[in-house]
């Protein structure tokens, strides 16, 4: 009976909310939201040949730009399909910058509630960012060195990354998808727990 009495108690006593789980979810949330403006504005990569560093809105204009080469007077937009490769990278960041705004209210919501099974999904989404992010990075390298092998028949010996790197926005959303990643994992030690009772 005493027993009893002891669960119904308890039951009545609020879960003591973990500071340290509030902090971690409220810096996942900033780290987010930079990874969301970075990816935005800050350039994406570098077109090399053409000395112009190209952001997510210029990524709709690519064509128009890579046939900026110049007295080699070669059009990489047929070279490398870039028609193509523009709409599929463009419909990819959008489901990207979908993503990030997800994660963002599931720590926002985490933050309220301080759930476990909200910080798995996030972690989950974010895991996701991240492996976009590799993807990011992989496809820039692929469309250099396919740009490389092309520039062959024009007797032309190119590295890829004489024609297109990687820039800011893809190394930092890296660094920060990984610090988020291993916040959401510290705070899983940190949940939400009934008070000590004296």
């Amino acid at each position: 009976m005493y027993n009893n009495h002891f669960i119904r108690s308890q039951r009545k006593v609020k879960k003591k909310r973990s500071w340290i789980s509030l902090i971690i979810q409220f810096i996942v949330l900033i780290l987010i939201g930079i990874t969301c403006y970075s990816m935005y504005k800050q350039p994406i990569f570098n077109l090399v040949f053409a000395d112009q560093p190209v952001n997510y809105e210029q990524i709709k204009t690519l064509q128009d730009t890579v046939t900026q080469i110049g007295a080699l007077n070669i059009n990489l937009s047929q070279l490398a399909n870039f028609e193509d490769i523009t709409n599929r990278l463009v419909l990819i960041f959008n489901v990207y910058f979908m993503l990030v705004i997800l994660s963002m209210i599931i720590a926002i919501i985490t933050i309220i509630f301080n759930r476990t099974l909200l910080k798995i999904l996030n972690f989950i989404v974010i895991t996701i960012l991240l492996v976009m992010s590799l993807y990011f990075s992989y496809a820039i390298q692929m469309i250099g060195q396919r740009i490389a092998d092309k520039l062959q028949s024009y007797a032309l010996n190119i590295n890829a990354n004489q024609i297109i790197v990687e820039a800011d926005a893809i190394h930092n959303a890296l660094i920060l998808l990984v610090s988020s990643l291993a916040l959401l994992i510290i705070s899983l030690f940190f949940r939400n727990r009934y008070p000590r009772l004296r």
